[in-house]
């Protein structure tokens, strides 16, 4: 039986113009098929591509993670090389390795990092990464609603999916936020991510933050599993920074 290789890589986009991370049948404008298709091209050999995490339209990712299986030994230096000049310039391998054949980006992953990207006044250099808050913000109110987050695990009213096999159930490791003059950078940690939730966190700490959502009437309709009249931040401004295994 010929030996197969399992290669662990790690990705640098900007997600602006694309379709999400996964492959669709309606576009041709996702990460993945991108990826699959410079792989594909350099090796000779149709792989699949395993991402750790689906990341949304226009989402970015500083260290995305995937892996895939093939007949051949790569030459990772050239491998490299030839790939990233296959790829547009708005995606980068950054990285590649060889790794056990039981590892599995998705399910080997034990924690995943998001940052959101808020700036309080006008930006003209690097606008797009950041989504303009207009409004002040009352953070006591905001730690109160991180805090509560902090202990919660269902997340169905802060997010975008119809169903889901964990019954909507994400643990949460960290919640947390730097306010640097005049740039807000909100940092979250967890075990996995349902579909927009993170951008679902983000509008709806900002609507408690600027006194159009009560937070009381926020935890009660986030413990119950109800929807929530709050908006989801644009994915422009949203990372991916890490993922842990």
């Amino acid at each position: 039986m010929q030996k197969k290789y399992n290669y662990k890589i790690i990705i640098e986009y900007d997600g602006e113009r694309y379709k999400g991370w996964q492959k669709q049948r309606n576009t041709k404008e996702t990460i993945q098929e991108y990826i699959e298709t410079a792989i594909n091209t350099l090796i000779k050999e149709k792989v699949k591509l395993i991402g750790a995490g689906r990341t949304d339209s226009e989402v970015n990712a500083y260290n995305q993670c995937a892996n895939f299986f093939t007949n051949q030994k790569i030459e990772k230096k050239k491998f490299l090389h030839s790939i990233n000049g296959l790829l547009p310039s708005d995606i980068t391998i950054k990285k590649i390795q060889t790794v056990q054949p039981d590892f599995h980006s998705r399910y080997s992953a034990r924690k995943r990092e998001y940052i959101y990207k808020i700036t309080l006044f006008k930006k003209s250099i690097e606008s797009k990464y950041y989504f303009h808050l207009k409004y002040k913000l009352n953070y006591e109110l905001v730690d109160e609603f991180i805090e509560f987050l902090k202990h919660n695990e269902y997340f169905k009213s802060l997010c975008k999916n119809k169903t889901d096999k964990h019954n909507f159930k994400c643990k949460i490791y960290n919640i947390s936020y730097k306010l640097i003059k005049s740039e807000l950078i909100i940092k979250i940690i967890a075990d996995r991510f349902l579909h927009s939730m993170v951008r679902g966190i983000v509008g709806c700490m900002i609507d408690i933050g600027r006194g159009k959502t009560q937070l009381e009437e926020a935890k009660e309709k986030i413990l119950k599993g109800e929807r929530l009249k709050t908006f989801f931040v644009p994915g422009r401004a949203l990372f991916l920074k890490q993922i842990y295994y």
